[in-house]
């Protein structure tokens, strides 16, 4: 896939049905508090599919939109229910069907690592201990089960989210089934939630459910550190790369040199494995890219440059590219703001101008790339096929980066 990914915290980007909004609501404008609630749902966003045409995108991928009690729905409740904060199947079957008629494809989170504390499952433990046929669907360690002060149950660092046991076969074939059904639904890939804590073998086993039904589909792990070794452990066409973010951010802050930069990101130069991994600047994890960047549109523009041109697929976190500011989580899920008079158009443009130019040129995804020349204060790099280059010109003084073509 050469598209580039547009991330979607879905309460946070429009609401589209007010019928379904959970109470109680925040107002649009307000700043975001960890159990807040806006209202953003999947009609919201169905109705702008013409603006993510607009700016270029090729696939969306949505944080979770399974049933769950928070704001973020990383808590599953039911995998096999859509939240109703966010509207019913039919309404996601509509954005489906609408998405792929403007050529975009549709990521869903799969959060396997771990369910809610309101999980069936859990419950069924919960409520008759050892007796529960789902007792060893997790890592109790006595009963009755304590959720607070101090759970006595293995969990994935909150209480309310209990980690599961993956060596389990019911745990196996119960998300086997939750893959199967949303893959069979007609979705294009998978991101997995904290994959890196679960053994290859499981995913092995849920990767070859999806793939039996749609051997194009795709599957991208969460991971945190350099990508090369992992993608030859885990069945998955890549991963999340924030290797890659940190080291631009500390680039264009001027934390470290452009040799060292290169250094850091060499990985991605040499093993063409990670070509297929998400070149991440923000996502609901970090810190807002602008505020990174001490507001500076003009580094903005320079990191947005770097995530088009260094092998891997760019990944803009929805908001970023009208320059949302944001710090730590929660205020970097922010909700979307429409008015387009407090947009940095500068960086939107300049963002539509990245992604037009990615899909007129090939080597910008599938060339191989030169480094040519590296100072103190920059670098330049080319991407090339056998008929076309493009050169790739970093000055970190004048805040500038340049982009020349040229056909072979």
């Amino acid at each position: 896939m050469k598209s580039t990914i547009y991330q979607i915290f879905p309460d946070r980007f429009y609401n589209g049905n007010p019928f379904n909004d959970p109470q109680p609501l925040r107002k649009w404008k307000q700043k975001p508090s960890r159990g807040s609630f806006f209202g953003g749902d999947l009609s919201g966003i169905t109705k702008k599919l013409n603006y993510l045409k607009h700016l270029g995108i090729g696939a969306i991928y949505l944080t979770p939109i399974f049933e769950a009690p928070s704001t973020h729905k990383y808590d599953t409740k039911d995998y096999l229910k859509i939240d109703s904060g966010f509207g019913t199947l039919e309404e996601f079957k509509r954005l489906l069907k609408r998405a792929h008629k403007f050529d975009i494809k549709v990521i869903l989170d799969g959060v396997f690592n771990h369910t809610g504390d309101h999980f069936w499952a859990f419950e069924d433990a919960r409520k008759n201990g050892k007796k529960s046929r789902y007792w060893d669907w997790y890592n109790i360690y006595n009963y009755p089960i304590k959720r607070k002060p101090k759970p006595n149950y293995e969990h994935a660092g909150i209480y309310y989210i209990p980690k599961l046991k993956h060596d389990n076969p019911e745990v196996i074939a119960h998300f086997v089934k939750v893959v199967q059904y949303w893959t069979k639904i007609g979705i294009d890939g998978w991101r997995f939630d904290m994959s890196w804590c679960i053994g290859p073998d499981f995913w092995k086993k849920i990767t070859q459910a999806a793939l039996a039904i749609n051997k194009d589909i795709i599957f991208i792990g969460e991971y945190w550190e350099k990508p090369s070794e992992f993608l030859k452990k885990y069945p998955f066409h890549g991963a999340t790369d924030y290797i890659f973010r940190k080291a631009t951010l500390q680039l264009l802050n001027k934390k470290i040199e452009p040799k060292e930069y290169l250094n850091v990101i060499q990985y991605k130069f040499e093993d063409r494995n990670t070509w297929y991994c998400w070149n991440m600047l923000g996502s609901h994890d970090t810190q807002r890219l602008l505020g990174q960047l001490h507001g500076s549109v003009e580094r903005a523009k320079m990191a947005f440059t770097l995530q088009f041109t260094i092998p891997g697929l760019p990944l803009i976190y929805y908001g970023d590219e009208i320059g949302l500011f944001g710090g730590k989580d929660p205020d970097c899920r922010r909700p979307f703001d429409w008015n387009k008079k407090h947009w940095k158009k500068e960086i939107f443009e300049h963002i539509r101008e990245l992604i037009k130019l990615r899909k007129e040129r090939s080597a910008l995804s599938i060339g191989d790339i030169k480094i040519l020349e590296i100072e103190k204060d920059g670098f330049s790099f080319e991407r090339f096929t056998t008929s076309e280059s493009i050169e790739i010109e970093i000055d970190l003084k004048l805040q500038k980066a340049i982009i020349r073509k040229s056909q072979l």
